[in-house]
């Protein structure tokens, strides 16, 4: 699929030289490369963030919090 983006003249050089340095004609495949990286990161971040928090309650405030959530959640209305 095809689309058009502007980007500073700044950074155009650097995808220029870079599609330069990798015999590219293009700069899809540099791209593409970035955007999939920028996109792995933020899944391992939101991954690496739920991790941190392991252990951060005691098994009590577990409980309560679910009890009170559960309570919310039956009291919501649709």
């Amino acid at each position: 699929m095809r689309t058009t983006i502007d980007v500073p003249i700044h950074i155009r050089q650097q995808l220029s030289q870079e599609a330069s340095s990798r015999n590219l004609k293009g700069f899809s495949k540099i791209i593409i490369e970035a955007l999939e990286k920028h996109f792995q990161s933020k899944s391992n971040d939101r991954k690496g963030a739920v991790d941190r928090l392991k252990g951060s309650m005691s098994w009590a405030e577990h409980a309560k919090a679910l009890k009170d959530l559960q309570e919310g959640r039956s009291k919501w209305r649709a």
